[in-house]
């Protein structure tokens, strides 16, 4: 284990046991419910979300389970390549992670976890642990800003990926613009992609449970990129978010 990642493990393990800036103090209701969300989704493409890659043009499903309460939380990620068992689109990402409220506005959550590359098996030799930290702000009602910045394969090429998304809400559609910044940090190569997504009004199935419709179209902006990814493409999603909260 490299010293990087031991003083990382520290730093993170820091922010889980001191308080920051006051957020401890006691928040409205919200504070001390529990928030479950579990989102499966059918892909036109295989991409990597938080990277910036479309990797190819498979079918494949992903499923997203997440839990918070009281600033505390954690999420199991899977995506699956219905067409090609090899595919690396195929890993499996659980995470913990602590929120920090600021104000209204603004709050952020530490994340960190554990990446399983399953081309092969449960567990490929390049799977590695990853660090986040992403900041939420809401600038209007209308208009939000995300920000991450990821670090993964930290024990063996460390590589930061910086992630922003601006959502604008208009009536019930949502246009998300992505920007991502990906840099292998010993080999200093650097690649920057773009995606520009409208996500249709959701149909509401029940109280927890409704269908979102996204149409995509992503492509790199630097003429560089991973060896891995496409140069650009659309891709087509169709989603089944369950959201449920309680004591």
């Amino acid at each position: 284990m490299n010293r990087s990642f031991v003083i990382l493990i520290f730093m993170w393990a820091a922010c889980l046991s001191v308080p920051l800036f006051g957020q401890e103090q006691k928040q409205p209701k919200d504070s001390v419910r529990a928030q479950w969300a579990i989102v499966p989704r059918l892909n036109s493409a295989g991409h990597f979300p938080y990277s910036g890659a479309l990797i190819n043009r498979d079918v494949n499903f992903d499923v997203n389970v997440f839990f918070e309460r009281n600033h505390y939380g954690f999420f199991v990620f899977e995506s699956r390549d219905l067409e090609d068992s090899r595919s690396i689109v195929n890993y499996l990402q659980p995470g913990i992670f602590r929120r920090f409220n600021f104000s209204r506005q603004f709050y952020m959550r530490l994340f960190f976890g554990y990446v399983f590359s399953q081309t092969s098996g449960f567990r490929d030799p390049d799977s590695d642990y990853y660090t986040a930290a992403v900041g939420y702000w809401t600038i209007a009602d209308n208009l939000k800003l995300e920000y991450t910045a990821l670090f993964l394969d930290l024990t063996q090429s460390c590589k930061l990926a910086n992630r922003m998304v601006m959502s604008w809400a208009v009536k019930d559609f949502r246009v998300d613009l992505y920007v991502w910044h990906r840099i292998v940090l010993e080999e200093g190569i650097h690649a920057t992609s773009a995606s520009l997504a409208v996500n249709f009004p959701r149909i509401r199935l029940s109280n927890s449970v409704s269908i979102q419709n996204t149409v995509s179209y992503q492509g790199y902006i630097t003429g560089t990129k991973p060896a891995f990814a496409r140069r650009d493409g659309f891709l087509f999603s169709v989603a089944f978010p369950i959201e449920m909260r309680g004591l």
